[in-house]
């Protein structure tokens, strides 16, 4: 089903002969983007997947068949030195109606003003289209900065978005210039960070270094501008997987949450539960991030990556290779495409399969990896050797990361564990990122129970689930910071998936995206909450009927039709919840709310 309220910008298109237009319509459609994700209650597509329609030609209906959207946007860029014409469309995707069309002639150093009354413009007529929206006064803050900064802020940022180990340096190289040109544009120092923090996540330096080159640009960011999504997002990243520090991960990730709704937030927080081993809670968040943008090929490895981590290799490879199918370049896939099928007992397919990889992944110890772990599972112990010994002269080089985790993994399909924790410790004491991600590897599971292995990842991880020693089971389950921390966390996942929405939703069905036993919630309820099950789930349906019966689109709906729309299966709990929370009957509330 599409959400009414879901809309995509594509990409302006350039209608000048010039390189440096490019990189403002770019950054004009991004800026839109993020602008109209501050609205709540709008799904908006994320950059990755509006970008994958650049320069190609769509119909209404592909965009709503690909991108699961009611309405898109498209325009037009066309500049010259005194003039800059801007060209919106707004189009509904079931009837390829264009509803709205504006042009824009402005003066080409209005660049800030104009993204602002853009974005603003879209988001008036989208509510006249579609209902109720609350919007902001602004939506694009002001930049003070000189336009010609600002240009060239977008031409550095172009170059980071190819996400390529050239073009990011390049990128990175325009930025630190305008870093000294203008020292308090937040904006560079953002990008920077971003460029460094995705050479880590992607391989192209080793992750400790380059998070340890990224974080003095992201704090610099975040001492100028404290109050940005993107600085709280990159802080999140900062303190998981450089500092190690799940819990103030957590903290600026819902705080960039709150600020925006963006794919790569979800993602980042699907990130941080599978470090924990809450795999279930971890593809709720991913799920989200996947309807934001579908396009995006991290996502759709992670999706695979965690049916790897369940041990649904079947199912998990087909997710690889849409991966692998809409960014080539993309490191990760081909390394669990082998092992998903190694681990589903085709090892000489797995080995046939590294054994075709070319390229980066030959660059990356992916080919190399791969193919000693098809021998130690195929007891080929000559050649498994010789690919140890290799691997081990990569430990100290660039590709450290890599080297460590084929190590590991080969060692323990082997069954030497002690020298899989000899490794796990080493990578510990070199801060290696890769620890994080041992904890749910379902190729470690014969080691978890290893003391020191269990020593390390409580040292690394220390409220991993998996090692940390089980409480008994007492009168209060939950303590109050838990309470204050599970309330807070459940509020967010109802209004993120509108759980109630479903009529046959238990109480199980909740405790299953807290990952949490259902005592522990029904206790949460009753003192988070002073609330049971029921009463707190139909208090979420009562108010979703109060909005849908102001509806103008459900005016020809009854009463009983729009409560079963919100969430109810039976008049009779409708009728009786609505007397108990509002202290009328539906009927006699919808008569007061006509006549205001």
């Amino acid at each position: 089903m599409i959400e009414n309220k879901s809309i995509a910008v594509l990409p302006f298109v350039n209608m000048s002969n010039s390189i440096e237009n490019e990189y403002f319509c770019d950054g004009l459609t991004e800026e839109i983007i993020n602008a109209l994700a501050k609205i709540k209650d709008l799904s908006v597509t994320s950059r990755t997947s509006s970008f994958f329609f650049k320069n190609k030609s769509v119909t209404a209906n592909e965009i709503r068949e690909k991108l699961k959207v009611a309405t898109f946007i498209e325009g037009s860029v066309r500049t010259s030195k005194k003039k800059m014409r801007i060209t919106v469309q707004m189009i509904d995707t079931v009837d390829d109606f264009h509803f709205w069309s504006e042009t824009f002639d402005r003066n080409p150093e209005d660049i800030f003003e104009i993204q602002d009354e853009i974005s603003l413009f879209i988001a008036e007529k989208l509510r006249e289209h579609i209902g109720h929206i609350e919007i902001e006064e602004k939506l694009v803050a002001p930049i003070d900065v000189h336009v010609a900064i600002y240009r060239e802020y977008l031409k550095g940022r172009y170059y980071i978005m190819k996400l390529d180990y050239k073009n990011s340096i390049k990128g990175i190289n325009i930025l630190q210039d305008l870093v000294r040109k203008a020292p308090n544009f937040p904006n560079p120092y953002l990008d920077i960070n971003l460029a460094y923090v995705n050479m880590g996540t992607m391989g192209l330096l080793p992750a400790f270094e380059a998070y340890e080159k990224a974080q003095p640009y992201l704090l610099k960011a975040l001492e100028l501008d404290p109050n940005s999504s993107r600085s709280q997002l990159n802080m999140a990243w900062i303190e998981c997987w450089q500092n190690w520090n799940l819990k103030k991960a957590y903290e600026h990730a819902n705080k960039a949450l709150e600020m925006q709704q963006a794919d790569d937030i979800y993602l980042t927080i699907s990130n941080f539960l599978t470090v924990e081993g809450k795999l279930d809670a971890a593809r709720n968040y991913l799920d989200k991030a996947l309807q934001l943008d579908p396009y995006a090929a991290i996502n759709h490895h992670y999706k695979g990556f965690l049916y790897y981590l369940k041990e649904e290799y079947e199912t998990a490879i087909p997710f690889l290779k849409k991966a692998l199918k809409l960014d080539p370049m993309l490191p990760f896939p081909p390394i669990y495409i082998g092992i998903c099928l190694l681990m589903s007992g085709k090892p000489n397919e797995a080995l046939t399969y590294f054994g075709s990889l070319k390229g980066v992944s030959v660059k990356d110890l992916t080919k190399l990896g791969g193919e000693t772990m098809c021998y130690a599972k195929l007891n080929e112990t000559e050649k498994c050797n010789d690919g140890l010994k290799e691997l081990e002269t990569y430990l100290t080089t660039t590709l450290v990361d890599k080297a460590f985790t084929f190590l590991i993994l080969v060692n323990a399909l082997l069954g030497n564990s002690e020298k899989v924790v000899d490794l796990v410790e080493q990578a510990y004491n070199n801060r290696l990122p890769l620890v994080l991600l041992l904890n749910p590897s379902p190729i470690l599971k014969p080691i978890k129970n290893h003391k020191r292995f269990k020593d390390i990842m409580l040292k690394a991880i220390p409220d991993n689930l998996n090692y940390k020693r089980k409480k008994k089971y007492k009168q209060a389950l939950l303590d109050s910071n838990e309470i204050k921390k599970y309330s807070k966390e459940l509020e967010q996942i109802m209004m993120d998936y509108k759980l109630y929405l479903n009529p046959d939703l238990s109480l199980k069905d909740l405790a299953s995206y807290l990952e949490l036993p259902a005592n522990y919630v029904s206790q949460l309820l009753n003192l988070g909450f002073q609330k049971n099950f029921s009463e707190y789930v139909n208090t979420y349906r009562i108010n979703e009927f109060k909005e849908r019966v102001l509806l103008e689109e459900n005016k020809g709906l009854t009463i009983m039709a729009i409560a079963y729309d919100s969430g109810f299966n039976s008049k009779t709990v409708f009728n009786t919840f609505f007397k108990k929370i509002e202290g009328t009957t539906p009927n006699a509330y919808l008569k007061s709310v006509q006549k205001k």
